[in-house]
């Protein structure tokens, strides 16, 4: 009889289960297919509250066994749902379908059906958030539904609270003064249009979409946004059912912005300055018409615009990497004002132009437009570029002055790793008071300016090479990978005098120091302190000849170490 029980329990889907009514719920009997609900094999598990870390019922909060007892004893059954943990750790739902039955010892214990509910509790769930989630969105939705015949009158059937608030109408005035004719309600202008969209996406099956507008009470206007679908009643009447949104408002903001788009196309186009308004989300991009007869529209549209600058024509290709980082800075909404870049006009000739963004956001922090208004600053540039080399440049030779050198080479010991090496040369030409007694200062002069023209053709853009004295020059030899560099660049600036083409009675030669960074120190003071040395200590060994400092340098120098 108990295999024939639990057969029939079995091909039911259900599990059989008994247990104790103490607070251990231990199991006195269950069927193969509760273990199989859970995964266990019998003897696994002895009671659903064993103690542990994880017991196999686990309800928060726990169960009321004590309600559960009255409502047996009441109702002679109770239908608890029981969580129940499976033994690989995941949950299952059970309705328990229990009663209280005697034991032989004239105890109690819980006996009852147990059917897995997991599915149906998880779309019961479901089924009520959808419902929750509905009725919060048509509680704050302000929309109106209507029930139409689909006819060219659009009999109204059904007309629900929320249109009669939206209209100012009461359904008996609907009636009355429209005779529940819904076409009438539409402004005139709309009617037709009305009816053809509709019928047109209600022939397709799909929902049809329309804005137009409704007389509302007191002659009022209303912008209606109505989503219909046709539908088939049961006795073969073809129903239009709508939900309508009052967009007065919105429409009423869209012309406003509209309008205000139009004034500002025309104040650009009357702008002097050539102006680029570039809209991030449509990727378009406007050019005033000031900027399309100065610079054509050779510029990027907006797709990948950061990336297409460093490649555009009417950029000149010295500034493109700084205009990317400048536009991708902007974009990223960090701070940065105006600057200054070299345009390509039409004519093909680059001119300096000073360039004022102005970059919008949305909510997300993302730009959505960028607005930059360019002003022609080219002769004003060029006039402090001319300031600015005259006062960094020494005005006979052409080469970085004293101070100049001295900042520059500062600045890039500042930035320079300890692993890193660079050599100062100190550059002295021999016998030049002799030249300039005998033959005079503009033939003194002469010999300054080939003497630079020689030095700065051996070195590189990189490095730094400037004038610092009457006959006196410095050069910072930048990375530099072995002492036979140096010593081949010195006896290249020697070869270089022995060059000269300036014709003098007096043998010209250079006597050169060199120190090294950082072995001899970390600014331009400390380095020049020991090349000069350096450079003295070649003098007082007969010229025409270079030392790289050493302490012995200084000895010959007649320095003391200080």
């Amino acid at each position: 009889m108990e295999n024939l029980l639990e057969q029939l329990v079995d091909d039911l889907d259900y599990g059989f289960l008994c247990c104790g009514t103490d607070s251990r719920l231990p199991i006195l009997y269950a069927s193969e297919s509760f273990y199989r609900m859970l995964g266990f094999h019998r003897g696994e598990i002895t009671a659903l509250l064993d103690g542990g870390s994880a017991p196999v019922l686990r309800n928060s909060p726990p169960i009321d066994w004590k309600r559960i007892v009255e409502e047996i004893e009441e109702k002679k059954f109770a239908n608890p749902e029981l969580r129940l943990i499976k033994k690989n750790g995941h949950h299952i739902w059970v309705s328990y379908r229990v009663t209280l039955e005697k034991k032989r010892d004239g105890g109690s214990c819980y006996c009852g059906l147990v059917e897995d509910i997991t599915l149906k509790r998880r779309s019961r769930r479901q089924r009520l958030e959808e419902a929750q989630e509905l009725q919060a969105l048509t509680a704050n939705v302000p929309c109106g539904v209507l029930r139409c015949r689909n006819d060219r009158s659009l009999t109204l059937n059904f007309v629900s609270d929320g249109f009669c608030r939206m209209t100012g109408y009461r359904r008996e005035e609907i009636a009355a003064l429209f005779d529940n004719r819904f076409i009438r309600m539409v402004y005139e202008e709309d009617r037709e249009r009305l009816l053809r969209e509709t019928q047109e996406r209600a022939k397709k099956g799909s929902v049809a979409e329309v804005t137009y507008r409704i007389k509302g009470k007191n002659s009022r206007l209303i912008w209606a946004l109505d989503k219909s679908r046709q539908q088939e009643g049961r006795n073969g009447n073809v129903w239009l059912y709508s939900v309508l949104m009052d967009v007065t408002e919105m429409h009423r903001t869209q012309e406003e912005l509209a309008a205000t788009e139009e004034r500002y196309r025309m104040i650009l186009e009357h702008a002097a300055d050539p102006i680029v308004d570039v809209d991030l989300k449509t990727e378009q991009v406007y050019y005033s018409p000031v900027f399309k007869a100065r610079f054509g529209s050779g510029l990027p549209h907006c797709e990948d615009l950061v990336k297409n600058l460093s490649k555009d024509p009417v950029i000149c290709s010295k500034d493109r990497e700084r205009i990317l980082e400048w536009a991708a800075c902007l974009l990223r909404g960090e701070t940065t004002g105006d600057d200054e870049f070299r345009f390509r006009e039409v004519c093909g000739c680059y001119i300096w132009c000073n360039v004022h963004p102005t970059v919008f956001f949305d909510e997300q922090g993302i730009a959505t437009r960028l607005i930059a208004v360019v002003s022609d600053i080219d002769r004003r540039k060029k006039e402090s570029i001319v300031l600015r080399q005259q006062a960094e440049h020494d005005l006979l030779t052409g080469l970085y002055n004293r101070m100049t050198v001295m900042d520059r080479i500062d600045q890039v010991l500042g930035k320079s790793r300890k692993v890193e090496r660079h050599a100062l040369f100190v550059i002295d030409i021999d016998n030049f008071k002799s030249v300039n007694d005998q033959l005079g200062h503009l033939k003194g002069d002469e010999l300054i300016i080939e003497t630079a023209t020689q030095i700065k053709r051996l070195f590189r853009q990189k490095d730094i090479v400037g004038r610092i004295g009457g006959d006196e020059f410095v050069v910072l030899l930048r990375d530099i990978a072995s002492m036979e560099l140096i010593v081949k660049k010195a006896e290249n600036i020697q070869n270089a005098f022995g060059r000269s083409g300036v014709s003098t009675n007096v043998g010209i030669s250079g006597s050169i120091g060199v120190s090294l960074y950082p072995y001899d120190g970390y600014s331009y003071r400390e380095l020049f302190r020991k090349a000069d040395s350096a450079m003295y200590a070649a003098k007082r060994s007969g010229k025409n000849s270079f030392r790289v400092y050493t302490r012995e340098t200084r000895e010959i120098a007649g320095l003391a170490e200080s």
